[in-house]
């Protein structure tokens, strides 16, 4: 049984097409099919059947594709191990992290591993947190950024950099900025927000249903970062919901958070890798950069909300 043979089973089970896997691979669907072929010999089973759109996994082929991700990620934790010990601080990082911290956190993330001219390389997926959780429980990530829920999926664990404040934002010179308003007129207006699925929609809804009122019709809804629409916002007099970072960011020009009766609701940010996985010299290095930039964050962050009790 060969290594790049499983590989080469693993392409071919998720395209669920061997011209497609053999595409994916940048090799022949010849010799796609010689690869599968081997591995079936070597283990005496069949583990793809013919079906009218290409091949799928026989009930083998399915027990062997769960095993062969967790053996795929042992040789990449291994290689990475050797790499650490032949070239000590060289090597790629693949990070995931929500949007709202791009430019607070990630940029002088990044900015001072270029600074200190390590050989090290990053691949970044910016996704809401639902996503990057389950990118990094399949080896896809070596970390997430993401938000913490109660419960943290037996297979990561985290360290919890601080919290982050999300509020109800409009425009400046929306009429609410300038008048009191009620939870119901709240619920009058038009709404960007993401899916039910995500905390700031389901926060939202909670508000309104709290209070006995009808949840806001969603005018936009998007599984994006509402803060990707803020110059939609920024020209009408929809309301959306907005993280203190992307408000405080160039994304928050000209956007301001509504008063009261409008709530601030706080969530934690924590930085997750998986439990199992080698925590390679980099990891490390990355690790305590993230958390002293975030703890930078966490101190401007403070010294902007004490501004105006000192008038």
């Amino acid at each position: 049984m060969q290594l790049k043979d499983l590989h080469s089973f693993r392409v071919a089970a998720e395209r669920g097409n061997l011209h497609h896997a053999a595409d994916a691979l940048g090799v022949t669907q010849p010799a796609l099919s010689k690869s599968i072929q081997r591995l079936e010999t070597a283990l005496g089973v069949r583990l793809f059947e013919r079906t009218a759109r290409g091949v799928a996994l026989t009930a083998i082929g399915q027990a062997l594709y769960a095993r062969n991700l967790g053996l795929e990620q042992l040789v990449d934790d291994m290689r990475t191990e050797v790499q650490d010990m032949k070239l000590g601080q060289s090597g790629k990082l693949r990070i995931g992290t929500v949007p709202a911290i791009v430019e607070s956190v990630m940029t002088p993330v990044f900015a001072a591993f270029l600074g200190a001219g390590k050989d090290v390389r990053f691949e970044t997926q910016v996704q809401l947190s639902g996503v990057l959780l389950q990118q990094l429980e399949a080896g896809a990530l070596d970390f997430a950024i993401a938000a913490v829920n109660r419960e943290v999926p037996p297979a990561l664990t985290c360290t919890v950099l601080g919290e982050q404040e999300s509020y109800v934002v409009a425009r400046n010179g929306h009429p609410f900025h300038r008048r009191a308003f009620t939870l119901h007129d709240m619920a009058a207006q038009p709404w960007v927000l993401p899916p039910s699925s995500i905390t700031l929609r389901a926060w939202v809804e909670s508000m309104f249903r709290d209070a006995g009122i009808d949840r806001p019709t969603a005018f936009l809804q998007s599984d994006a970062s509402p803060a990707v629409f803020a110059p939609l916002v920024r020209s009408t007099n929809l309301l959306t919901v907005m993280t203190s970072d992307s408000l405080g960011s160039s994304m928050g020009t000209g956007l301001a958070a509504l008063p009261s009766p409008a709530p601030v609701w706080a969530l934690e940010i924590g930085l997750f890798w998986r439990r199992n996985a080698y925590f390679s010299l980099l990891m490390k290095q990355f690790r305590d950069q993230v958390v002293e930039v975030f703890d930078a964050r966490n101190l401007q962050l403070n010294r902007r909300r004490a501004r105006p009790s000192r008038g």
